[in-house]
């Protein structure tokens, strides 16, 4: 099915890799021109409406190749269905999955999904369970001594993390029962909320530019209207 790249909402918040990489997108765009074949994007939504699965690449490549349609499956469902398929969809295929691809998918879930239980968002993820306690650990640290409930798969609940209790040491101080767990082996991603994904925003809109063709006679008017913007933002 061919489904108009207007259509398709790049909504970069469930953009799951770390970064879009431009030099494949590029590759990619050039095959595109001279007629080369590409499996279908994964889409969830409408003909006039659809968000992205699997395939950001293809389909940001497809923008820069200047093309109006791309081939699609087409998929029933909402922007968090492509999501919960997206952070998963790049482990067995596609360019190999780094570890920041990993953290960003991670950290996108824990925010989305966050009362599901490690494990949950681990097989979301296709990751480890212990990948996303250390992540989740990271990002939310446990406060007080109170649990934290998680939510299974199948809806149920039930404790999930409490800080170790205290007991008297040698020297009658009081000690932790538990050492602390390990830290990740990268520096903790930002605090609760959405991964940073400026820079991705960033390429869309020159993606986006790059499209005006030299003759349009709003050309040189979109482009002033983006220098005042830059310049009013430039901090």
């Amino acid at each position: 099915m061919n489904i108009p790249l207007s259509a398709i909402e790049l909504d970069a918040s469930i953009q799951c890799r770390a970064d879009i990489d431009i030099a494949t997108v590029n590759e990619y765009a050039e095959a595109m021109q001279a007629g080369a074949d590409f499996p279908p994007v994964v889409l969830f939504g409408f003909q006039d409406r659809a968000w992205i699965g699997d395939g950001w690449h293809r389909v940001m490549a497809a923008r820069s190749a200047g093309l109006d349609n791309i081939v699609a499956d087409l998929r029933a469902g909402s922007r968090v269905d492509a999501l919960r398929f997206a952070l998963g969809a790049n482990a067995v295929h596609g360019r190999r999955r780094t570890n920041a691809d990993k953290r960003c998918a991670v950290a996108i879930a824990l925010h989305e999904f966050g009362k599901l239980s490690d494990r949950a968002i681990a097989d979301m993820c296709a990751v480890s369970h212990t990948f996303v306690e250390n992540m989740r650990r990271a990002l939310n640290p446990p406060i007080g001594n109170e649990y934290q409930y998680r939510t299974t798969s199948d809806g149920r609940q039930y404790p999930a993390q409490r800080k170790p209790a205290e007991r008297p040491s040698f020297d009658g101080s009081a000690s932790a029962e538990a050492t602390s767990p390990p830290e990740p082996a990268d520096p903790p991603l930002p605090k609760p909320g959405p991964p940073r994904n400026g820079m991705q925003f960033a390429r869309m809109a020159v993606m986006d530019l790059e499209q005006i063709r030299p003759d349009d006679l709003e050309r040189d008017q979109a482009f002033q209207f983006v220098r005042r913007w830059l310049d009013e933002h430039d901090t």
